[in-house]
């Protein structure tokens, strides 16, 4: 596994005392982190103690407390392994050896801190912590590396409990698929629900526990996902049942199924830290990022003129320019914008050549004036990467706040309900048209979003919005066709309006996302504030299910 070094204070305190426990070990979770805080705050006491000069009885008395009292826990704590060990064979024989590790270093810790009944600590001929300076380091690696592996190893029994979850889920689904009748329907669903929320449950404690922000963010959009999908699963399911031989309703159905299963998947990447196929964890880097690496290698000649080349710099700003081409292309951006932009880009272009040209010359010129027309050029090259990088952040938010305003009645939606009703075929495939349109429009936002969104967690927000947006607009079509074809369904007709409430529900998450970008930009956000566009972990499935239970009674 790779080096993950831990954020906690607690713990990179350990590692500055020559303890770096976990460098074989990767930390996902702040659980575990958190549970090696104290035992390092102990350790990193006994460390610091061993080096001062003056020793008097209560220090003494204080370092065999501190000693004691590590052995003491790490005695608690092995209790604890050993009985995950014995409930756990695929496990024991790995989870064993760390807890004999941590024993034995804890015993070996407790040994050498008794020192209070020594007249002469250094020279009683016994190996106490002042004689043997090494041995306390050594044991208390030992004891970290140890403690660590037993935490890790049984964090994969949590692992091993979101896969069994998740399993049962698909073999339920696959059941949920294949069914003919409603009262089948019924049992199995119930089922399903139940097996849900105990997934809900689980996927919602690991969510909080993640220490990476950015897996936190995208198991957080697969969750929601798979609550918003539940109600869909239901209604495209009974729609199927009361017309079997309706294509457009059996499309709808497996669109439900299709994106569930994506979901699923996603989530047991996240938990295992693992990727189908070599996949790229991320698309493109966005522009902010992009512009921020370039930015920290132009400051970086202030104390370096020689750790890149002119070749490198240009390329990254070729990539930024590139990438500002999702603007200028769009069919959606502004002409004053689009033109904006690209004056913009023309301009970082030429102060690149500029702060090149100083820049060969300070190699070569170790004078005053040239020192001070490097600091001008590369202030004035940070300056308008920053002017471009407003332009594009005005060209994509001004974009996403009018598509807001402008289809915040939702008369398509209404329309294509109405008409549905109706069963008037021709409206309904003229409105079909203006959705998909409005679809298109949406999804490009999203993108433009992206390279603007100022923080990973929001990016990922923006890639979960534009998916969102891209595969509930062709089911809302398919349910349109269905009720149009069946325009006194029932069943069809609740269908069409639990998807245009997904639609709606988006609609009003991209209006909470598209502040939270605006509130980055101008720095009235902390990097460490909850997303309120993100999903919240819990239980809300929960409620859910049983309204989708409750409802499932009632209605049939």
């Amino acid at each position: 596994m790779a080096t993950s070094p831990c954020s906690s204070s607690g713990v990179s305190s350990a590692s500055s005392a020559g303890l770096g426990a976990e460098a074989a070990l990767e930390i996902r979770t702040r659980s575990v982190e958190q549970t090696l805080v104290p035992l390092v705050s102990q350790i990193t006491t006994l460390i610091n103690h061993k080096d001062k000069p003056k020793r008097s009885d209560k220090t003494l008395q204080a370092i065999q407390r501190v000693g004691q009292a590590v052995n003491l826990a790490v005695g608690r704590f092995v209790t604890v392994g050993e009985a995950i060990a014995n409930e756990n064979r695929e496990l024991k024989e790995e989870m064993s050896i760390a807890c004999i590790e941590a024993k034995r270093a804890g015993e070996t810790i407790a040994q050498l801190t008794d020192v209070t009944n020594l007249d002469h600590p250094e020279s009683d001929g016994r190996i106490t912590i002042f004689t043997d300076k090494t041995g306390v380091v050594k044991a208390a690696r030992l004891l970290l590396s140890s403690v660590t592996k037993v935490l890790v190893l049984a964090d994969r029994i949590v692992i091993k409990q979101i896969l069994a979850s998740r399993n049962k889920v698909l073999a339920t689904m696959e059941q949920l698929e294949k069914v003919s009748s409603f009262q089948e329907f019924v049992q199995i669903f119930s089922q399903f629900g139940n097996e849900m929320v105990e997934f809900a449950h689980l996927t919602g404690d690991r969510q909080n526990d993640l220490k990476d922000e950015k897996k936190k963010a995208r198991m957080a959009a697969a969750r929601a996902v798979l609550e918003k999908c539940t109600m869909m699963l239901l209604t495209a399911s009974k729609t199927c049942l009361r017309h079997p031989d309706c294509e457009s309703a059996g499309l709808n159905k497996e669109g439900v199924f299709h994106r569930m299963r994506l979901a699923l998947e996603q989530v047991i990447e996240i938990v295992t830290d693992s990727r189908p196929s070599g996949e790229n964890e991320m698309a493109a880097i966005s522009i902010y990022t992009s512009i921020k690496e370039f930015k920290n290698k132009v400051d970086g000649l202030r104390e370096n003129l020689y750790f890149l080349s002119k070749e490198n710099l240009s390329t990254m700003l070729e990539l930024i320019l590139e990438h500002t081409e999702d603007f200028t292309d769009s069919a959606y951006t502004s002409h004053e914008h689009r033109e904006r932009i690209l004056e913009q880009s023309k301009q970082a272009k030429m102060e690149l050549e500029q702060l090149v040209s100083v820049w060969m010359q300070a190699q070569s010129q170790k004078t005053k004036d040239i020192a001070e027309d490097l600091e001008v050029a590369i202030l004035k090259t940070c300056q308008c990467m920053n002017e471009l990088k407003r332009e594009l952040h005005h060209a994509a938010t001004s974009l996403a706040a009018d598509l807001l305003r402008y289809h915040a009645d939702h008369m398509v939606l209404k329309a294509l309900k109405i008409t549905g009703v109706e069963g008037n075929l021709e409206a309904v495939a003229e409105y079909t048209c203006k959705l998909s349109e409005q679809k298109e429009q949406l999804v490009e936002t999203c993108r433009l979003l992206r390279h603007v969104s100022g923080t990973e967690p929001l990016e990922i927000t923006c890639i979960h919005a534009e998916d969102t947006f891209q595969v509930t607009g062709p089911q809302i079509i398919s349910a349109a066709e269905t009720l149009t074809l069946h325009p006194s369904s029932k069943i069809a007709k609740e269908n069409l309006d639990v998807f245009c409430e997904a639609w709606e529900s988006q609609m009003s998450e991209m209006s909470m996302l598209l502040r939270e970008i605006n509130d980055v930009f101008e720095g009235r956000r902390g990097e460490k504030r909850a997303y309120l566009s993100l999903p919240r972990p819990g239980v809300s499935f929960v409620g859910c299910y049983f309204f989708v239970v409750v409802h499932l009674l009632i209605t049939n």
